[in-house]
């Protein structure tokens, strides 16, 4: 399985925190089903951190293909208010071991 850096952004207007349309959806999706997109597209959430005030979310996911990450983001509603970078990465430690 490879690992992706997935970086997303929002404006404030469309933060959950601020916007009630977009936090129903979230409750819907991301909190509720979230899991269980998660399995479907068999990724894995390795971390995940949010900036708030930067209106900034950090993710590492493994996953298959980047293909498949991008299916789970669209269906469990990141794609709906984030913009989204995602990046193929390795981790620092096994990077070291090949020097």
């Amino acid at each position: 399985m490879s690992i992706f850096a997935v970086n997303m952004v929002h404006f404030p207007e469309s933060c959950p925190m601020f916007n009630n349309d977009v936090l129903e959806k979230v409750k819907k999706t991301v909190i509720i089903k979230g899991e269980d997109i998660a399995k479907k597209h068999k990724i894995k959430i390795l971390s995940a951190v949010v900036s708030v005030l930067d209106h900034r979310i950090f993710c590492v996911i493994e996953s298959d293909s980047q293909m498949e990450l991008e299916e789970y983001l669209k269906e469990v509603g990141y794609a709906f208010w984030n913009s989204i970078e995602i990046k193929q990465v390795r981790f620092v430690e096994e990077v070291l071991k090949k020097l």
